[in-house]
């Protein structure tokens, strides 16, 4: 795990790594598909889809969506799959107001060396994690926050070229974290525990020989 080094860079995902938001956000997805009268099996496909690949910015999802709906013969209008998405987006707004931080990551976070750098990178909206990240949880800087609609590697990519730091670790909870740690060069440090998708997280992590944790309180700050 992480040695014991002044620069480095500690890169943190949003949803269930800072936030227990996981499972809410699946509960908006459902209900913001339902209101458009998606048909049941329609709505169970994206739900999962959703919950499989957490790590996808809002439109990538919404656009994976109409495009299986129409593959299975039923026709998306864009208006519809916007409104659904807009409704999404309240909800989210709504439900990050009253999510709880994650204790063991606030821990972890707070036992860095003051000389630490710590950025959030998530594929969620990057204007609402500025604004309801730090009233929540004041050591997480507005402007070491990214998110979408840039995808998280991209995101990732840039925060390195910022800091130029001499190690960098990313810490997610899902398979597409873990891609995009690998295709960035970094280290990933998995954690699973309040995953929407904990089996597949793990399996992917032991067969790409990456660190999988429990939570922070299991990742060791230094040898």
């Amino acid at each position: 795990m992480p040695s014991k080094n002044q620069t480095d860079l500690h890169i943190f995902d949003c949803d269930g790594v800072i936030l227990d938001s996981n499972d809410l956000k699946v509960a908006a997805l459902r209900s913001s598909l339902e209101s458009i009268a998606f048909p049941d099996r329609l709505v169970a496909w994206m739900t999962a889809e959703f919950r499989a690949n957490f790590g996808r910015t809002r439109a990538m999802h919404f656009e994976v969506f109409r495009n299986h709906a129409q593959l299975q013969g039923f026709h998306v209008d864009q208006k519809e799959m916007d409104i659904a998405m807009q409704r999404y987006s309240e909800s989210v707004r709504f439900l990050y107001s009253d999510c709880t931080i994650i204790g063991e990551t606030k821990s972890y976070i707070d036992e860095l060396p003051t000389e630490s750098l710590v950025f959030v990178v998530s594929a969620s909206d990057q204007s609402e994690l500025r604004e309801l990240l730090p009233e929540k949880y004041p050591i997480l800087k507005r402007d070491h926050i990214f998110g979408g609609p840039i995808p998280k590697l991209q995101n990732i990519s840039n925060v390195l070229g910022l800091t130029k730091a001499s190690e960098a670790f990313f810490y997610g909870d899902s398979i597409l974290d873990a891609k995009a740690a690998l295709d960035a060069g970094i280290r990933f440090v998995g954690l699973k525990k309040y995953s929407a998708d904990q089996k597949s997280l793990e399996d992917f992590c032991m067969s790409n020989n990456l660190d999988c944790v429990e939570d922070c309180s299991e990742v060791v700050l230094y040898e």
